[in-house]
């Protein structure tokens, strides 16, 4: 999947998410309460971050329909094959790619992503910086950090755990040891 696709959703999507009736979401759209855009046939439709800040601004926990991955890593034949392993276990598994540390920003604030496998060892922003923005923001701090290097040394994993990463991989690493980590049951041979 595209990293920089917009997400709407439906009138009844929303009202799933937010376990109300989808007359209540249309309700909350006409009074200006929830954001809504309107389609060329007079359909609303929401976009899904402003639904997402709607329920944290009124203390609802929305459950994700689907888990979502961010794979972030400066080699592009390892990410790529990062991504394609993750998407073929699960079709429901959103994953998202980035080359280095300012495009992982960008895309962890506009996906909000379960899991960041992130690379510790990129040019411009490291891993390690990377990280500690995701943990420091209260929006993002859920997420699952799994750091991954091919330069390993007792100092690199404290600076890594440190920032918050659950663990740090050192590569190269099993498939199944990458899945086991993020959660994913192997349905395809690794």
């Amino acid at each position: 999947m595209a990293g920089n696709e917009t997400t709407y959703l439906t009138p009844t999507e929303v009202a799933g998410l937010l376990m109300v009736s989808p007359i209540t979401v249309r309700q909350w759209a006409q009074k200006g309460l929830l954001d809504a855009r309107t389609t060329a046939g007079g359909h609303r439709r929401f976009l899904k971050e402003d639904v997402e800040r709607f329920a944290r601004e009124r203390g609802v926990q929305i459950e994700r329909s689907s888990r979502s991955i961010l794979v972030v890593d400066d080699d592009t034949q390892l990410n790529n094959y990062l991504v394609a392993l993750l998407t073929a276990q699960d079709d429901e598994l959103e994953v998202y790619s980035a080359a280095d540390g300012f495009e992982a920003g960008r895309l962890v604030q506009q996906h909000k992503p379960e899991v960041v496998l992130l690379d510790i060892m990129m040019p411009g922003m490291d891993g390690v910086t990377v990280c500690r923005s995701i943990k420091n923001d209260p929006e993002t701090s859920d997420a699952l950090v799994i750091g991954m290097t091919g330069h390993f040394t007792p100092q690199v994993e404290s600076r890594v755990l440190e920032a918050g990463a659950a663990v740090l991989l050192k590569k190269p690493f099993s498939s199944q040891e990458l899945l086991d980590h993020c959660g994913l049951v192997s349905l395809q041979p690794v």
